[in-house]
C-alpha cells in the first residue's frame, strides 16, 4: 500500500491514495498509522477515494446558494488519530486537493477548481499558487456557510439566541470552573473561547474538559483565540480526537466567524497558528473561504508484514 506524508500548516496526515475504492480506512488502521512511535505518526489519516465514495444527497444544492453542485472528483475519507471520523478537516482538504492534482487523480477546471467530497458535503478548492515545477503550493477552499444554531452544532444550551454560552467545568483546574464559549459548526462542532494571551491559555488543561462536556453530544473542537487587531488573531486549538494540533483549518474559520459575531474582527483575518498562518474571509450570511498552503514531505510503501499485523 502506497502512502504520502503531508501537512497543512504543520497539521500532519498520512495520505492513502485509493481512487478505485479498494479498501476501508478502519479505526484500527488509523490508530496504527498515526502512532508516532510504532507507526508513521500523524494527527490524522486520509484515504483519497473516488468522488462517488462519499456522495451525499445534501450535495444536490449548493450550500452557498449557487445552484447545483458539480460532481466531486475525489473524496476525503478522514479519521482523527484516535480512529474517530471527522466530518470535515480544513487542513486535510488542502492536502487532498494538492495530492489529487499533483498525482493526476483530479484535473482542475478552467478556473483552477477541483471538487472534493467530504462528510460535510462537497467543497470547491481553487489553486492559488504553484511551485516552479507546476505542483500545487497554496489553495483556497470554499468551506460553505457556518452553522450557528446551537442545536445543529450540535450543542445543548439554555438560550439559543445568546452569542456566548457559559459552561460549568467542575472537573477543570482551579480558576477555570466556568467558561464562556461561542458555538460554530463548520461541518464539525467548535467551541471558541476569547482569551487575552493565547500563549498562557490553558489549552491542554481545559481543552479536553470542554471537548467531552455533557453539552456537546458529538464532543467539540475547542479554540482559544486572542485578538491582535481587527485583521489578525492568534489561535490555539484542542482538536476532538487528537489533542492540541499545530493548526486547525475549521477551527480558524470558526474562530473568525465567532469573533465577527462579537464585533471584534473584520471580514478578512490572518489567523496565526503555531504551525503557520491561514487567511479566512467571511461576509455576513455568506460562505467562509480559507486560504493556506499544502505540503507533501515523503512518499513510500507500507511494509506488508506490519500491515497484516494491524
Amino acid at each position: 500500500m502506497q502512502f504520502t506524508l503531508a501537512h497543512g500548516t504543520a497539521n500532519d496526515f498520512v495520505v492513502l491514495p485509493d481512487p478505485a475504492d479498494t479498501f476501508e480506512l478502519t479505526a484500527e488502521l488509523t490508530r496504527a498509522l498515526a502512532d508516532r512511535r510504532r507507526g508513521l505518526g500523524a494527527d490524522g489519516v486520509i484515504r483519497i477515494g473516488s468522488g462517488r465514495s462519499l456522495a451525499r444527497s445534501a450535495d444536490a444544492t449548493d450550500a452557498s446558494g449557487g445552484g447545483q453542485v458539480p460532481a466531486a472528483q475525489v473524496a476525503m475519507d478522514h479519521r482523527n488519530a484516535d480512529g474517530s471520523h471527522a466530518e470535515m478537516c480544513g487542513n486535510g482538504i488542502r492536502v487532498v486537493a494538492k495530492h489529487a492534482i499533483d498525482h493526476g487523480l483530479a484535473t482542475p477546471d478552467p478556473h483552477g477548481v477541483v471538487h472534493v467530497a467530504t462528510r460535510a458535503g462537497t467543497k470547491a478548492v481553487r489553486v492559488m499558487a504553484q511551485h516552479p515545477d507546476g505542483t500545487v503550493e497554496r489553495v483556497a477552499v470554499d468551506m460553505g456557510r457556518p452553522v450557528l444554531e446551537p442545536h445543529a452544532v450540535p450543542a445543548e444550551v439554555d438560550d439559543a439566541e445568546a452569542l456566548l454560552h457559559r459552561l460549568e467545568l467542575p472537573s477543570a483546574p482551579a480558576g477555570h470552573d466556568q467558561l464562556d464559549v461561542a458555538l460554530v459548526s463548520m461541518g464539525n462542532p467548535h467551541a471558541v473561547v476569547v482569551v487575552d494571551d493565547v500563549v498562557a491559555a490553558p489549552v491542554t488543561r481545559v481543552g479536553p474538559v470542554v471537548e467531552t462536556h455533557r453539552r456537546f453530544p458529538s464532543k467539540a473542537n475547542v479554540g482559544f483565540a486572542q485578538v491582535v487587531d481587527r485583521t489578525a488573531i492568534r489561535l490555539r486549538v484542542w482538536e476532538r480526537g487528537v489533542g492540541e494540533t499545530a493548526a486547525c483549518g475549521t477551527g480558524a474559520c470558526a474562530a473568525v466567524v465567532a469573533l465577527q459575531r462579537l464585533g471584534l474582527v473584520d471580514a478578512q483575518v490572518a489567523v496565526q497558528l503555531p504551525g503557520g498562518t491561514l487567511t479566512i474571509e467571511h461576509e455576513a450570511d455568506g460562505p467562509v473561504t480559507m486560504t493556506g498552503p499544502a505540503v507533501e514531505v515523503a512518499h513510500g510503501r507500507l511494509d506488508a508484514a506490519w500491515l497484516n499485523a494491524v
